[in-house]
């Protein structure tokens, strides 16, 4: 059986440092996620289905904090242009 995005996604913040804010988990995880790059880092609760909405949230954001954009089911990090998300490269969970 495949591994639950959730779980995935959990181990990948508890490994790399991310913090996990209490709302992950209420709901099952989608495929993309975002992590703030604060100190320390931050997982956005919130993960997406799809792309269309991913470019949405980050367009509608009032700061400029840095961010990773991660795509848990094929393991891409993805890079947003202001108006797209382009594929930069694999990451291991």
């Amino acid at each position: 059986m495949a591994e639950r995005l959730t779980t995935k996604i959990r181990r990948y913040c508890e490994t790399n440092g991310i913090e996990i804010p209490i709302g992950f988990g209420r709901n099952s995880a989608s495929r993309y996620a975002i992590v703030e790059l604060s100190n320390p880092p931050k997982l956005i609760a919130r993960t997406w289905f799809k792309q269309a909405d991913v470019t949405y949230y980050l367009e509608n954001l009032a700061d400029s904090t840095p961010r990773r954009i991660l795509d848990f089911r094929e393991l891409d990090e993805l890079s947003f242009d202001g108006q797209r998300l382009e594929r930069l490269g694999k990451f291991a969970v």
